[in-house]
C-alpha cells in the first residue's frame, strides 16, 4: 500500500518546485525556532531588552554612572507639574549662612591686620618687615661666626652659593639692611646673635624686628586662609543655588508664563561663563521674578512681559553679585599685596580687602532674601493658577537632522542647476 503524505513510508519524496529555497527540517525532539518578522525577531528584541534592563541595575553600570544618567535623561522629557524650591532652600539657607560667617571671620581677621599695620606706622615703621625665616637664618649664622671669630663663613664664596650658610649669610645682610632703613639698633653680629644667645644681654631692636616680622607673617597667613575659604564657600553655595535656579525657571511654564529668553539649562550655565556671569544674572533673575509675579492674570501667558514686577532685592542682589565676582578678596589681594614694599600699601590693601569681606556678607544676605522672596512669588502663582501638566519637547534626532540639512542642500543644488541649465537653453 503506497504511503500517503506525511507518512513515514517509502512513497516518492515530494521535491520543491525549481527556484525555491527549502528550510532544514528539524531533528526530532529540538526546539523549532521562532519565524523572524520583518523587523527582526521579535523575542530576540525583548530578550536584549530584558538584559539591558537588567544591566542598568549592575555594579558596572552604576561605577560609570551610566544607569543614573539615563534615568536623569528620561526623566527629564517626562510630563511634570509645579514644584516648590522649599525643600532645595533648607540646603542653600544652610550654605548661605556658612558663607556669612566666612566673611565676618574674614572681616575680623582684616580689621585685625590693618590695625596691626596702623599701629607699626605710628611707631615709626615705614617697610613691609622683612620674612621671619630670613631672621631666623641670619640670628643662626651670625651666633655661630660670632662663636668663632676666626672661622669667617660669611665669605665672597658662600654669599655666591646656594647652601644654607649662603642663604643664612644672605639674611644677615637683610636683616642689617631693614635695621638700618627703620633706624633700629640690629646691624652687628653681636647684636644679631643676641637673638638665640642665652648668655648674652638681648638686644631690644633685635627682638622687636623678629616680634614684627612673625606677627605680620602670621596675620597675612591668616587673611589670605580666610580669603581662599570664602571663595571655596563661595563655589560650595552655587550647587544649591543652582538647583533653585534651575527649578524656578523650570515652574515658569507650569504657572502659565511662556516666551522666556533663558531656558532653565541656560540660567545655570551662565553662571560659569566668564564676563556673562557678571551681568547676565540681573536679566535672568528680572524675568523670573517678572514671570512669577502673582499679582498678573494668568489669562495671557505672556502678559508678564509688560506687567509683570520685579523685587528690588533681586536688583541688589544682582548688583552685589557682579561686585563680589570683581571684587573678591583673592583678587584685591592679588591686585594691592603685588611688589609692595611700604606698610602704607599694606594699609590700604587691607581696606580693599574688609570692604571684600562685606561685599561677601552683604551678598549672602542679600541672596537669602531673594531666594526666600522668589520662592513664595511663585507659590502663590502657582496656587492662584491651579494644576498645570507640562510636557518637555524632545530634541531632534541628529541624525534626522543631518538628513533634513542634507536634502535642503542638495535641493538648492538642483534648483542651481535647473537655473544654469535653464539660462543656456536660453542662450
Amino acid at each position: 500500500m503506497a504511503s500517503g503524505a506525511g507518512d513515514d513510508g517509502d512513497g516518492p519524496e515530494k521535491r520543491p518546485p525549481a527556484g525555491s529555497r527549502r528550510r532544514p527540517t528539524p531533528p526530532p525532539g529540538s526546539r523549532t525556532p521562532p519565524p523572524r518578522t520583518r523587523g527582526g525577531d521579535r523575542r530576540e528584541v525583548e530578550h536584549r531588552a530584558i538584559n539591558r534592563e537588567r544591566s542598568r541595575g549592575s555594579v558596572f553600570s552604576r561605577v560609570l554612572g551610566r544607569s543614573g544618567l539615563d534615568d536623569a535623561i528620561e526623566e527629564r522629557f517626562q510630563p511634570y507639574g509645579y514644584q516648590s524650591s522649599r525643600p532645595i532652600l533648607r540646603w542653600l539657607f544652610l550654605s548661605l549662612l556658612l558663607f556669612i560667617v566666612v566673611g565676618a571671620v574674614s572681616v575680623f581677621i582684616d580689621v585685625g591686620f590693618r590695625n596691626a599695620v596702623n599701629e607699626w606706622q605710628d611707631d615709626g615703621f615705614t617697610e613691609i618687615p622683612i620674612d621671619p625665616e630670613d631672621v631666623a637664618q641670619g640670628t643662626l649664622i651670625a651666633e655661630l661666626e660670632f662663636q668663632d671669630p676666626e672661622t669667617v663663613l660669611c665669605n665672597e664664596s658662600e654669599l655666591a652659593s646656594a647652601s644654607v650658610i649662603g642663604q643664612g649669610c644672605r639674611s644677615i645682610e637683610r636683616v642689617a639692611r631693614y635695621a638700618a632703613s627703620e633706624g633700629l639698633q640690629c646691624t652687628t653680629l653681636e647684636e644679631l646673635s643676641s637673638v638665640v644667645s642665652l648668655t648674652r644681654p638681648p638686644a631690644p631692636d633685635c627682638d622687636t624686628i623678629v616680634d614684627i616680622s612673625t606677627r605680620f607673617d602670621d596675620l597675612n597667613s591668616r587673611s589670605n586662609i580666610v580669603s581662599i575659604f570664602a571663595v571655596l564657600f563661595l563655589i560650595i553655595v552655587a550647587f544649591p543655588f543652582s538647583s533653585f535656579t534651575h527649578r524656578s525657571s523650570r515652574n515658569l511654564r507650569t504657572m502659565k508664563s511662556d516666551g522666556q529668553k533663558h531656558s532653565p539649562d541656560g540660567t545655570v550655565i551662565r553662571f560659569f561663563i566668564p564676563i556673562l556671569n557678571i551681568y547676565k544674572p540681573l536679566f535672568m533673575f528680572n524675568e523670573l521674578f517678572k514671570a512669577s509675579d502673582p499679582r498678573v492674570s494668568e489669562g495671557d501667558t505672556e502678559l508678564w512681559r509688560k506687567k509683570g514686577r520685579v523685587s528690588p532685592v533681586s536688583v541688589l542682589w544682582a548688583l552685589s553679585w557682579g561686585a563680589v565676582l570683581i571684587f573678591n578678596p583673592i583678587t584685591v589681594a592679588r591686585i594691592f599685596f603685588k611688589d609692595r614694599a611700604e606698610l602704607s600699601d599694606v594699609s590700604s590693601a587691607t581696606f580693599g580687602l574688609i570692604a571684600a569681606d562685606i561685599l561677601i556678607i552683604v551678598l549672602g544676605v542679600l541672596a537669602i532674601l531673594m531666594s526666600n522672596t522668589l520662592s513664595k512669588w511663585q507659590d502663590l502663582r502657582a496656587a492662584k493658577v491651579g494644576t498645570i501638566t507640562v510636557t518637555p519637547p524632545r530634541p531632534r534626532d541628529p541624525l534626522e537632522k543631518a538628513l533634513e540639512e542634507g536634502i535642503r542642500r542638495q535641493d538648492k543644488i538642483n534648483a542651481a542647476n535647473r537655473d544654469r541649465s535653464s539660462k543656456r537653453r536660453k542662450k
